[in-house]
């Protein structure tokens, strides 16, 4: 199952990371930043399943910028090579994996976390995965697949409304009451089954239940049938960094049987991890 990034909304375009509101690095100062790499970055994330193809009045719309602006960051995107034309609409190239590609190379916690998926997986039979926040969403970073035709393997790429995940949860969990308040008044908990927790006050204790019991079990919350586990992961000092998970179907089990079955199990691969982590 694989989402690509939802096109970033004015409101969702603040940065938000448990490590900052925790107490972390500060926002950049503006006359620091070059706003117009900011929107380029932003013209590549508007493609996607949505919108495969764009021409740059389509892709003025959805930026919210000029159609003499859209047509220069196509033709810069075309001239780079992360882009291709027909004369007319634009489409993205495989070169851009390539900027996914650098952040898998380089970043930590992933290379990490990957042999401790693999021994989870081979451990429990089903596919486990990691997840960082992102604004509003879950990014998942790395995974293990079970050997199974019928999959429920989460992709690196693959990005979820956080109030739909335990992943989303038991972050979020990490958070004191007026981070998780700020949190929400950036969120939109949109509806994506019969069973999604949209209502704020719901979910706040339904994440204040996951930090109690220190893991995330949810069902149904963005897909029917799709069961997600996850528990924090934490640094050396104690700074959650992200959620090491399962994800299994509804029908493989009860809730009671992958409770008893795939907890214990993701602790531990949590207290090792944080064993590894000194510096997130």
């Amino acid at each position: 199952m694989q989402r690509s990034a939802s096109l970033p909304t004015r409101r969702q375009q603040v940065t938000f990371a448990v490590a900052s509101v925790a107490g972390g690095s500060q926002p950049a100062r503006k006359a620091d930043l070059i706003e117009g790499f900011i929107t380029g970055l932003h013209a590549i994330t508007a493609f996607g399943d949505v919108a495969p193809r764009m021409t740059a009045s389509e892709l003025a719309t959805r930026l919210d910028i000029s159609r003499a602006a859209a047509r220069r960051y196509l033709i810069t995107l075309h001239h780079a090579g992360y882009a291709d034309t027909d004369g007319k609409a634009y489409w993205l190239t495989p070169k851009v994996l390539s900027l996914g590609r650098s952040y898998m190379g380089s970043a930590f916690l992933p290379r990490t976390a990957r042999p401790f998926l693999q021994q989870l997986t081979a451990e429990v039979q089903e596919s486990s995965n990691l997840a960082v926040i992102d604004g509003t969403e879950v990014v998942y970073t790395a995974s293990a697949n079970v050997a199974r035709l019928m999959s429920t393997t989460l992709e690196p790429g693959t990005r979820l409304p956080a109030h739909a995940t335990a992943a989303g949860r038991v972050i979020l969990g990490a958070l004191p009451p007026a981070g998780l308040d700020v949190w929400l008044g950036n969120a939109v908990l949109t509806t994506h089954t019969a069973h999604t927790v949209v209502d704020k006050e719901i979910f706040s204790a339904e994440v204040a239940a996951a930090r109690k019991a220190g893991y995330s079990i949810v069902d149904s919350q963005f897909e029917v049938g799709l069961r997600g586990i996850a528990v924090p992961i934490a640094s050396s000092n104690g700074l959650v960094v992200g959620a090491i998970g399962i994800s299994m179907a509804s029908a493989a089990c009860s809730v009671k049987e992958a409770r008893r079955r795939c907890v214990p199990p993701l602790l531990r691969a949590a207290a090792a991890l944080r064993e590894l982590i000194q510096d997130l």
